[in-house]
């Protein structure tokens, strides 16, 4: 098929197959959404300015432009259908729409589905015909539009041309239709300058600001653009004047191409598919500027004075720019300068509501100017922006004094101001005579009106931006000039006034940062405490908090055993002996001569000792307080039973018999109790046709108890396993919605290749319920050599070889599987995770120790069960304990912001790898302390929840950070004072700690005055002593003889005692 995805939208779904064909599919749902809003607004009177009263309208390609990536042609068929179309010829009338293409392309639109509300415009299809040049079908589909409305005007492209054949063949036919040609440019970059919920949730990547509408509002393009500048130009910017070192503009604009061409760099993530450059990057200086963005970057070297960087990013054809300013020491007119445009901007953001017209916008920006320095008016862009998504400028939007359009919810825009080729009072040297200034960011307006600056993470304050390396120069400080000159202060707003005459300070450590930003966070941390509060608060005067439901039903359910009495025990009833009953899963035991039948749920568990039984009971006092009310008082219960049985055989095979049949009831009970809390899925959607499929992959949790073989297969809604080398063929589906976490692993230095799902609800896989799934393959095994005999050197090597194409062939299969089922994905928004292995380290989160990797979003340990998930964003605090320079190894405890759930503990964590966490948490946003012990998270969460508003009060988590160093915790592994500590009264009456050291003294002062006598006095003294004792090895044998017999004999075998319960009296 002729056709380019561009995924625009992500309305289309591309499954290749092995053949090399391509299955597309388009969203319907998404397809219908957006061509009722195309004929929503054309056929909206007020809009005829905008479609110049076009009786239809036309989409025409026939050779894309290559010299034009954003035709507007190509973007409206991506934000319509989600790819480009080549060859196609689509035509928009009042009651139907007609289509011109081939016979593949026909069938794809024949597969949409019908809207679920309102009526869907007819389809008429016209295949490609290229024995006449299409001429019988272009003629009749201009009778059609003369039919439409007045059949008059043709709405086109105006500025587009038509390439190729079968552009050729359409122009002609136009041009003898006799209909006079409207330009619709205008009507379409108002739908594209719009952006629906579909591309919101296609650009987001990371949450932030909104919590429930937009959740995620931080696109996927503008994050590229953000990192691009942020952690690779600019560093190699600072590296080449920190060195004095010389490199040109090109060869900077080469250095950012080469990130944008292995986007794996970024992101490993990203594709190269799905990433590119909006625009050739544009780096400038010394005194050579051009601010528009069809400039390039000239051949000389950086100039150390005012740097111009702007950049821009696509993510499967969505654009992102960015634009900074960069200053080394600069003059008081520059920071001047660049505050006031700083501000200008700022001010622009906090203008652009629903309503307002983009002229307006403009008149705010220079009246800003006006009224702080006129004369820089004249240096001012004459436009502060456009709309950017699917083009990089669209028109419709462009903030300028001219346009008088209104912005509305939804829009996305590139702010861009800039004063260009400011002539300088004072500088330095001749390059600096001329310097501009320009500052971009992407942001997006949602329906209320809010703005959010997609691009923030690369700083854009004076702190951010100059710097200061000149030991003479002129540098901006409080005690010199914003005293002595007042000028320099500026009427700026709120959230700039902070930062003004800050100095950047290159000297700061990375330890000294991490502790500012450690800072930072327990203050975000008490802000949330307090929402925590308000939030109770109101549930309280609302009604009162919601009381948690506990299964109960085994108490409600009360055991029936032989309702017949002894008539219907089992035939092989003795007197005084054991009896165990496996229809009615009892025990009938004789006590005092009656025979007593229990329950086999009713026991605890079972034990011997040499030659007696011992049988241990539920009792209430093992229950709950909520458990134990629902108990009547009078009962009396039986705690525990011993019976001798002198038949050694027949004591093993009762204890036998009991432990199965007690594991049985209990994992029926268990099953049965799952079954009943399963939250009911929805009914998975299969694809018809081709779908995306893994085959022979292995499942964990097995199913039947044995290693599962089946295929892994990606519907409409969700996923499907089906087993194929099982007894049991029952499938397992996953559905799309209940996947909290997708999980992707390589076979790199591991053996297998994982998918792995953390669920929201947990699933039934076998017998068993787990919110964890995941499908697997081996690469030993594929590798192994069935050859049992000696093996040569060769013959290793070839194995090793073998081994290496298996992985990478899997590897492979797996990395285009994941691929496919994110774009089959409804809405964008479904993402696989990468563990990082640069970041892993080991550890016990269960009983093992197990490798455990970092993610974007997770803490995982895949590789051996029971599998570790730790959500990071459910964190609220992390603890290292044991943290001291004795010690090999370490423990990391972590605190999740939902108080009732309970802590998880990270034990003997080698030390080599504590700076690496501390780096890793800082950069996830998490709050951590350091302990010298463990502490008691029990009892100290306990003291938290009961009363989360005087905890708050008392500093909420600076308990454990007495110091108050934003992250050293209690006694770091940096104290070097612990000889003269002493504690206070606060440390031993904390109500948060807990009060037992988890380390002692095993010797007195007086033993450790003793040591250091030399090894000759030891020597002489031992053999003393072995003089002194004289025992023989026969002595000591007597004497162990001895004590065996001095000890307690077991209970008498007369008769079965009996604890907590009267004795029954014998009739």
């Amino acid at each position: 098929m002729d056709a380019k995805t561009s995924n625009g939208g992500s309305t289309t779904t591309t499954t290749t197959t092995s053949n090399g064909s391509s299955d597309v599919r388009i969203d319907s749902k998404t397809f219908n959404q957006r061509l009722r809003s195309l004929y929503q607004s054309w056929e909206n009177a007020e809009n005829d300015a905008l479609w110049k009263s076009a009786d239809c309208l036309v989409l025409a390609l026939g050779a894309p432009n290559d010299q034009n990536p954003y035709q507007k042609v190509t973007m409206m068929q991506s934000w319509l259908f989600g790819y480009e179309l080549r060859e196609t010829l689509i035509v928009f009338l009042k009651k139907s729409i007609h289509i011109v293409a081939s016979q593949k392309k026909i069938s794809i639109f024949e597969a949409i589905d019908k809207p679920e509300e309102g009526e869907q415009k007819p389809f008429h299809f016209h295949t490609i015909d290229k024995s006449d040049n299409n001429k019988a079908n272009f003629e009749s589909v201009i009778a059609e539009m003369k039919k439409s409305k007045t059949g008059k005007h043709m709405g086109v492209i105006g500025k587009e041309k038509y390439l190729g054949d079968f552009g050729k063949s359409w122009e002609e036919a136009i041009e003898s239709s006799g209909m006079e040609k409207v330009d619709i440019t205008q009507g379409l970059s108002s739908l594209l300058a719009i952006k629906d919920t579909q591309e919101l949730v296609l650009m987001c990547r990371i949450n932030y600001l909104l919590p429930s509408a937009v959740q995620k509002n931080i696109t996927y393009s503008a994050k590229i653009s953000d990192k691009v500048l942020m952690s690779f130009l600019l560093p190699r910017i600072e590296k080449i004047i920190d060195k004095e070192e010389k490199e040109s503009h090109s060869q900077l604009t080469e250095f950012t191409l080469d990130v944008f061409n292995a986007p794996e760099k970024i992101s490993t993530r990203l594709t190269k598919d799905t990433v590119d450059y909006a625009y050739m990057p544009i780096i400038q200086s010394g005194g050579v500027y051009d601010l528009k963005f069809n400039a390039t970057s000239n051949e000389d070297n950086l100039h150390f004075g005012t740097i111009v960087v702007s950049l821009g990013a696509r993510y499967k054809t969505y654009c992102s720019n960015i634009a900074r300013t960069y200053i080394i020491d600069p003059v008081d007119e520059q920071q001047k300068n660049y505050q006031l445009l700083l501000n200008v901007q700022n001010q622009i953001i906090k203008q652009l509501k629903p309503g307002v017209k983009f002229s307006q916008i403009y008149e705010k920006a220079t009246q800003v100017i006006e009224a702080e320095k006129p004369e820089l008016l004249k240096y001012f862009l004459k436009s502060c922006g456009y709309g950017i998504g699917l083009e990089f400028q669209e028109s419709y939007a462009n903030i300028s004094a001219s346009n008088q359009k209104l912005i509305k919810g939804g829009m996305v825009l590139n702010v861009v101001v800039g004063f260009q080729n400011i002539e300088a009072k004072k500088f330095k040297d001749d390059k600096s005579k001329l310097y501009s200034l320009m500052i971009g960011d992407t942001v997006s307006i949602d329906d209320e009106g809010k703005v959010n600056v997609l691009t923030s993470e690369c700083g854009k304050k004076p702190n951010d931006v100059f710097y200061f390396i000149s030991e003479d120069g002129d540098t901006m400080d409080d005690s010199t000039s914003a005293k002595h000159d007042p000028s320099l202060v500026l009427e700026m707003t709120d959230d700039l006034k902070a930062i003004t005459g800050k100095k950047r300070d290159s000297k700061r450590t990375a330890e000294e940062k991490r502790k500012d930003h450690q800072n930072m966070l327990a203050q975000r941390n008490l802000e949330e405490t307090e929402a925590k509060i308000r939030a109770m608060e109101k549930k309280t005067t609302e009604g009162g908090s919601k009381q948690g439901t506990e299964d109960y039903s085994m108490f409600n359910n009360p055991l029936t055993l032989y309702n017949n009495g002894p008539a219907g025990y089992p035939s092989d009833v003795v007197k005084n002996k054991i009896t165990i009953d496996m229809n009615k899963e009892s025990i009938l035991l004789p006590i005092y001569g009656y025979i007593v039948p229990f329950h086999i749920s009713t026991i605890k568990n079972v034990s011997k000792t040499e030659e007696y039984l011992r049988i241990n009971f539920n009792t209430p006092s093992s229950f709950t307080p909520e458990q134990a009310e629902l108990v009547p008082k009078q009962l009396l219960f039986i705690r525990e039973v011993t019976f001798r049985v002198q038949d050694i055989r027949t004591l093993n095979n009762y204890v036998r018999i009991i432990k199965e049949m007690r594991k049985r009831v209990t994992t029926r009970e268990t099953e049965t109790r799952d079954k009943s809390t399963l939250i009911a899925q929805e009914k998975l959607i299969l694809t018809r046709g081709r779908f995306p499929r893994l085959a022979d992959v292995s499942v964990r949790p097995t199913i039947s108890g044995r290693r599962s073989l089946g295929n892994l297969e990606a519907h409409d809604n969700g996923l499907r396993f089906n087993p194929t080398g099982n007894k049991d063929k029952t499938p397992i589906d996953i559905l799309y919605k209940n996947i909290k976490h997708a999980l992707f692993q390589q076979a790199e230095q591991e053996s297998m290749v994982i998918i792995h799902f953390h669920l929201y609800d947990a699933l039934m896989i076998g017998k068993k319920k787990s919110k964890d799934v995941q499908f697997y393959s081996e690469i030993s095994e594929l590798s192994q050599s069935l050859d049992v005999t000696s093996r040569s050197m060769s013959d290793e090597l070839e194995e090793e070889r073998r081994e290496r194409e298996i992985k990478k062939k899997l590897n492979t299969e797996y990395q285009n599987f994941v691929k496919r089922v994110e774009e089959l994905v409804p809405g964008g928004g479904f993402e696989f995770d990468i563990p990082y292995r640069d970041l892993a380290f080991y550890g016990v989160p269960n009983v093992n120790t197990v490798l455990l990797q970092p993610s974007v979003q997770c803490l995982v340990s895949l590789l051996e069960t029971p599998f570790f998930v730790l959500t990071l964003e459910e964190v609220e605090i992390a603890c290292f304990e044991r943290v001291s320079r004795a010690l090999r190894n370490f423990d990391l405890v972590f605190v999740f912001k939902d108080y009732s759930r309970p802590t998880i503990r990270i034990s003997i964590i080698p030390r080599e790898y504590f700076e690496t966490i501390k780096e890793w948490l800082d950069s996830c946003n998490i709050k951590f302390y350091m302990s010298e012990r463990n502490l008691n998270w029990k009892r100290i969460m306990v003291e938290i929840k009961s009363d989360l508003k005087r905890w708050k009060e008392d500093g909420g988590w600076s308990f454990l950070d007495p110091q108050g160093d934003g992250g050293g915790g209690s006694g770091g592994e940096d104290s070097d004072d612990d000889e003269d500590y002493e504690p206070t009264e606060s440390d031993v009456s904390s109500d948060y700690l807990s009060s037992q050291s988890s380390m002692s003294s095993d010797y007195s002062e007086e033993e450790s005055e003793d040591s250091g006598e030399d090894w000759d006095t030891l020597d002489s003294k031992a053999a003393a002593a072995d003089r002194r004792s004289n025992i023989d090895e026969s002595q000591i044998n007597n004497l162990n003889q001895n004590q065996k017999r001095k000890r307690d004999p077991p209970p008498p075998a007369k008769k079965p005692t009996t604890k907590g319960a009267p004795i029954p009296k014998k009739k």
